[in-house]
């Protein structure tokens, strides 16, 4: 394997980390996962009453993973930047995989 392939494949993992990483943002759906924390949040205090303790214990880990979802509906507001941002990728692949073609041809 040639310097300038090596140097190509290790471009081609990094954007497909790339991509892989802006489709696993462009289909989540974190509004959904709020809206199930908030119910489950809800039968915890029918459930406990007056038993604060374990209210606390219990919405505590709830609460944490909200504010990570609405971390992640916030990075989700610009989707066209993202969609553009997958598109540019992509076609960086698409042409790092025709360089590679080439190299290997030229063997």
């Amino acid at each position: 394997m040639t310097t300038k392939e090596k140097i190509v494949r290790q471009a081609i993992a990094q954007v497909e980390k790339k991509v892989a990483a802006i489709k696993a943002l462009l289909s989540a759906n974190p509004l959904v996962r709020i809206c199930e924390i908030r119910i489950e949040a809800q039968q915890i205090l029918q459930q406990h009453g007056d038993d604060h303790a374990t209210i606390v214990k219990l919405l505590k880990p709830l609460g944490e993973e909200e504010k990570r979802m609405f971390a992640l509906a916030e990075k989700q507001k610009n989707t066209m930047a993202l969609i553009d941002k997958q598109v540019a990728l992509e076609h960086e692949l698409y042409e790092l995989g025709h360089e590679l073609y080439f190299i290997n041809r030229g063997r």
